[in-house]
């Protein structure tokens, strides 16, 4: 009879941790959190407001220049008024290529923006992954305390009834506290990474709970290498390189005109006429030397960077896409040994119950289990941290177009 009751409670201690339901956060849902009036999405668009504000800077004509003098003589015989305009006419090119600079460095802050906040999307998921598998571990673990509790006592009781020593009874204590000494360290872990969380969504319940998270599909065909916006970066700053060389090369300078009105006032007479005048800076000494050796450097640095970064993102996609293929697979073997221990649990509770076995190959049995599924649990937390390692190569997140 004593038997019965102790494999009645051990099937049925799960239940006892089924409270109220709580509320629960999808992934989905906490990545919607951080929207555009989140402080880190105004952080992330520093630089491409820069850049916006340099093209606008670029696109703006040059002012003229007002000037207006008036000169009297020392004996007080004449005065001389003159009231002019002088305006540097846009007309030597370089106007229209500062202005493709600066789109062209606009054009490489947007894809620099978009490749940051997609590793924003990257270290956002990785939280919540955290949190998930750091929930689902204190879960797993304080059942097993619930169980490992259950059967101390029931130990405890035997040992009193002196249906088994003692020494028995005090090898399930230590059971019991190891159990309890796990669910410890789980539950530091999760109050970690729920602070985490919490500095990414202050409003979050405090009674909040992750939705568990499945095994990721299976990567098949990726988008090209060249889409991912960092190397779409690198390939607006070779343009942007490009046209600063054009640039250096623009040696003559526009012509400042200048157009004014001249009075002149004496004792006898006054005279007024109108006042014309042409300045030109002639490119004697500084011809733009250093600006085109500059330019040079710039455009080479471009290119080599572009063509390291290309090579590398090649190499980090073959070494992520063959990683989440083995832990994936890993993964699904693992969930599949977790789940026959259902069968295994139910199997050594029908031999207690019979007397084909004893408590001690019950309770065996019981850690072998809570063994296979923390190793199912970690190997799915592997292979999801796997997939955003992949994911993270293609330069934007998976879909069911790629899976």
């Amino acid at each position: 009879m004593l038997r019965a009751r102790v494999v009645l409670c051990f099937l049925l201690s799960p239940l006892a941790l089924m409270g109220q339901e709580a509320p629960t956060l999808t992934e989905e849902e906490f990545l919607a959190v951080v929207t555009e009036a989140h402080p880190v999405k105004a952080a992330l668009a520093g630089e491409h407001e820069l850049a916006a504000a340099e093209t606008l800077r670029a696109s703006l004509l040059p002012n003229p220049a007002i000037e207006a003098s008036i000169e009297n003589l020392p004996d007080g015989a004449a005065r001389e008024t003159t009231v002019g305009v002088t305006w540097t006419v846009p007309l030597d090119g370089r106007r229209a290529l500062r202005r493709e600079v600066a789109e062209r460095g606009l054009a490489a802050a947007e894809s620099r923006l978009q490749a940051a906040r997609f590793r924003l999307r990257l270290d956002l998921r990785a939280t919540y992954a955290s949190w998930a598998f750091a929930w689902e571990r204190r879960e797993l673990l304080a059942a097993q305390l619930v169980r490992v509790g259950e059967l101390a006592e029931r130990a405890r009781a035997r040992a009193r009834a002196g249906e088994i020593p003692g020494l028995a009874a005090r090898r399930f204590n230590l059971e019991e506290a190891q159990a309890r000494a796990d669910l410890g360290r789980a539950e530091a872990r999760l109050a970690t990474v729920r602070a985490a969380l919490a500095a990414w969504y202050p409003e979050i319940a405090q009674d909040a709970r992750p939705a568990s998270l499945s095994l990721p599909g299976v990567a098949g065909t990726a988008p090209a290498i060249a889409l991912r916006p960092d190397l779409v970066a690198r390939e607006r700053e070779v343009e942007r390189a490009e046209a600063l060389r054009r640039l250096s090369g623009r040696i003559f300078e526009a012509p400042s005109l200048g157009l004014g009105w001249k009075r002149i006032e004496d004792r006898s007479a006054t005279a007024s006429g109108p006042v014309v005048s042409v300045g030109w800076t002639v490119p004697l000494f500084d011809r733009w030397q250093a600006d085109r050796r500059e330019a040079e450097a710039r455009l080479s640095i471009a290119h080599a960077d572009l063509e390291l970064a290309s090579v590398r993102a090649q190499a980090e996609r073959a070494g992520a896409l063959a990683a989440f293929d083995r832990l994936r697979a890993e993964a699904a073997e693992a969930d599949r040994s977790a789940a026959e221990t259902v069968d295994l649990l139910a199997g050594a509770s029908a031999s207690y119950q019979l007397g084909e076995s004893g408590l001690t190959d019950l309770f065996d049995t019981l850690r072998a289990a809570l063994a296979a599924r923390i190793t199912a649990l970690e190997m799915r937390e592997a292979a999801l941290a796997a997939q955003r390692d992949l994911e993270a190569t293609f330069g934007r997140p998976i879909t069911g177009e790629i899976l």
